[in-house]
């Protein structure tokens, strides 16, 4: 719309008339007329826009002196840009979180919220992240490991969207690296079909808290290893079922953070899945049945306890 200011002067002798913006004296344009006489002031802006509003001053000089006249014009129109630079804090492979202040100028009606737009810099097309954001930052989600983006903010009042502020690309990547190797593997508690392996955490974290490790196990017959775990471990052992008797397994542990599923432990040795053998038992009930002048016989039971095996034999001694 157009706005005009307007002032009657007067003055002995007639005073000149200036219109000023700033320190700045205003001057005509196609848009910026200025219909002064002897004794009215009068500035025309046509097509008002926001940088139109403002401080305007009046100035009357004669030989007498000078005299200015402060006049305050608020231009309603959509907001500007927000303030930067935009804070991109956070960044992982898909995510971060941006941070912005509000528009210096706010088209004289309050902010009601902003519009967060995010394009790839090999695309030219915006797509909008979140439209109705009523505070000055957002988590961004979703986004895609290798990608560079640009997101661009937007201010909103009752007379629309404003001015964009664009941030600068931003490379989606972890911070932190893969973990490091799990130490100091054992294999305890052997039974002709499972085995407890244990270990201790890797000496680097990558940077990023442990999430898990996956545990891997390999016949002496096969070449493969195969995943012991169907679900994340977060302990520093593992019972694995389900082996084959008399088979001998390897096992090997890595460690997994934010970043991924770092390098293996190194492989244990080899382990025979079968039942402990422990030493029988005494025997039980030994007794002399009969002696001559060169010879004793002797009886006696079974010991209670076969030590996990089949008894073998006996070994008698005098």
């Amino acid at each position: 719309e157009t706005f005009r200011l307007e002032a009657d002067v007067h003055g002995k002798p007639l005073p000149t008339i200036e219109w000023l913006r700033g320190d700045k004296e205003v001057e005509e344009s196609a848009r910026c007329e200025i219909k002064n006489t002897d004794f009215k002031a009068l500035l025309i802006v046509k097509d008002a826009i926001r940088i139109d509003g403002g401080q305007y001053i009046l100035r009357a000089s004669n030989v007498a002196g000078s005299k200015s006249f402060p006049v305050n014009v608020k231009v309603l129109d959509r907001p500007g840009p927000p303030e930067g630079p935009v804070q991109v804090t956070g960044v992982t492979s898909e995510k971060c979180t941006l941070t912005w202040s509000p528009p210096l100028q706010d088209g004289g009606s309050d902010i009601s919220h902003y519009v967060v737009e995010k394009r790839e810099t090999s695309r030219l097309a915006w797509t909008v992240v979140a439209s109705e954001v009523v505070t000055n930052s957002l988590k961004v989600t979703k986004l895609l490991e290798g990608n560079e983006y640009i997101f661009r903010i937007m201010a909103v009042n009752k007379y629309g969207v404003g001015e964009p502020l664009e941030s600068a690309p931003v490379l989606m990547k972890n911070p932190f690296v893969l973990p490091g190797p799990p130490k100091s593997l054992e294999v305890t508690n052997i039974t002709k079909d499972s085995m407890t392996v244990c270990w201790n955490r890797p000496d680097s974290d990558g940077g990023s808290e442990i999430i898990g490790y996956i545990v891997e196990k390999r016949d002496r017959s096969g070449i493969r290893w195969i995943k012991c775990n169907k679900r994340r471990i977060t302990d520093l052992r593992l019972r694995v079922t389900g082996l084959t008797e008399d088979h001998e397994y390897e096992f090997r542990v890595s460690a997994e953070n934010a970043a991924g599923v770092g390098e293996p432990s190194p492989a244990t040795v080899y382990y025979k899945a079968c039942d402990p053998v422990f030493k029988p038992g005494p025997p039980t009930n030994a007794h002399i049945v009969d002696t001559t002048k060169n010879s004793i016989t002797l009886a006696w039971g079974k010991p209670i306890y076969d030590g996990g095996s089949e008894i073998l034999g006996y070994v008698i001694e005098i």
